[in-house]
């Protein structure tokens, strides 16, 4: 083999390193911001605010990040449901709060719980009901939020077992209530109690006092995002927020 064969052989080996070099470093510490976004309507943790979500999740999620040098950019991006086709896509990154679906999986990966979300239904004050569990429901008329899941196993029975209107925003569902055309509208405890204390309507209507049930909130990262291969990294963080009250703090501040 002659020298220039080998000279070639070997500048092509070289190209081939940096290469794989600079795709290396550059999929392991992304130069662009990341993208996240979350429910615009979901206080405290994440609601819209102009052209962004703000909230105690987008941020715990930009304390998290800041630590491994990534900026992070909370956009308003739509409603819940095309927040969500945006995490599949990877056109948004991070989605600052979830709970956890099969459905969901298949497009995002679970970082570890970082708070509980209790969810409620609310009534009109003069229409209250007696309730123990979800099959005092059944013969009754709701509402829940297009795109919102309440869990797996409640999603399922609704879908199975209860008659549900579906709306894109609470004032649609607190409009129903107050039109006595629904029974009841399924939601966060926090996100009503919100509601309800920003439109001044505690008199005419009414949060059970039982949970319909409490589900884990988590941050989920696209699995089309560049930025998958940091949650590991992102658990560890969650994690000592989470053990020395800083997520506590940060959820009671928004409160």
């Amino acid at each position: 083999m002659n020298k220039k064969i080998i000279h070639n052989i070997v500048i092509l080996v070289a190209l081939a390193v940096l290469a794989w070099a600079f795709f290396y470093f550059t999929k392991s510490n992304p130069t662009q911001d990341l993208i996240a976004s979350g429910h615009p309507d979901w206080p405290p943790i994440m609601y819209q605010q102009d052209d962004l979500i703000v909230g105690a999740g987008p941020e715990i999620i930009t304390k998290v990040f800041e630590e491994l040098g990534i900026k992070v950019i909370s956009k308003h991006v739509g409603s819940w449901d095309v927040v969500q086709e945006k995490a599949k896509s990877g056109e948004v990154d991070v989605l600052v709060a979830a709970y956890k679906t099969a459905e969901r999986e298949t497009y995002m990966d679970y970082s570890i719980p970082y708070t509980i979300d209790p969810v409620i239904f609310v009534t009109k004050k003069d229409k209250t009901f007696p309730y123990e569990n979800w099959e005092d429901l059944i013969t009754l008329k709701g509402v829940v939020m297009i795109g919102d899941s309440y869990g797996q196993e409640f999603d399922n029975f609704i879908i199975e077992k209860l008659t549900v209107e579906k709306v894109e925003t609470p004032e649609e569902a607190f409009t129903l209530l107050e039109k006595e055309e629904i029974d009841y509208f399924v939601y966060a405890l926090y996100s009503a109690e919100n509601y309800i204390f920003e439109n001044n309507i505690s008199d005419k209507v009414e949060i059970a006092p039982k949970y319909i049930t409490a589900e884990d909130f988590y941050l989920t990262i696209s699995k089309k995002s560049p930025f998958i291969e940091f949650l590991p990294q992102v658990d560890v963080i969650l994690k000592k927020y989470i053990d020395d009250g800083t997520i506590k703090e940060m959820i009671e501040n928004h409160q």
